[in-house]
């Protein structure tokens, strides 16, 4: 077997140095992966928030628009709004059919 070739003083410190800037950089990419993910979720968080508000809205402006149009279904709203807009009621007619035996 061969005898390992110690190392200088000098090669040492150079691998350590490697050491320490390899640690460094995995330690950044670490750092940058967690904040980057950590603020895609926080504007995702913030993107549901605001979804589940405007459908909350909606919901409302629904149900007061539904109310709103079953009251106007109402004969006694329509004639009401009829006069305001000048509209004239119409009378009632019969009409008589006659059936033949």
């Amino acid at each position: 077997m061969a005898k390992k070739k110690r190392l200088s003083k000098a090669e040492k410190q150079k691998r350590e140095n490697l050491k320490w800037v390899f640690m460094f950089v995995i330690l950044v990419l670490t750092i940058t992966v967690y904040l980057a993910a950590f603020i895609e979720l926080d504007k995702t968080q913030a993107s549901i928030d605001f979804n589940k508000k405007t459908l909350v809205k909606l919901n409302e402006d629904l149900t007061i628009k539904r109310n709103s149009i079953e009251r106007m279904k109402r004969a006694d709203i329509i004639s009401k709004r009829a006069k305001e807009i000048g509209l004239v009621s119409s009378n009632p007619e019969t009409i008589t059919i006659k059936i033949n035996d």
